[in-house]
């Protein structure tokens, strides 16, 4: 039994998640979720080079072509 304000549906009701994607990069690999329009809503960057980090390009929330040319 759960003492709470929250109706029960919502409590056991779990989000759908967007499956996350890797994807080639200049620097490396950017993670994200598909955006529908060809890109990825970049969520982290997975580089060894710090130039990755420093790239406004490359921030979180930034949206990444899809292609492999990047």
């Amino acid at each position: 039994m759960m003492y709470t304000v929250i109706p029960p549906e919502l409590l056991e009701a779990a989000p759908a998640l967007s499956q996350a994607v890797c994807v080639r990069c200049p620097y490396g690999l950017v993670e994200g979720i598909r955006d529908g329009r060809g890109g990825v809503t970049i969520s982290r960057v997975i580089s060894t080079d710090p130039a990755a980090y420093l790239d406004p390009r490359m921030a979180p929330g930034q949206v990444w072509p899809e292609s492999p040319d990047g």
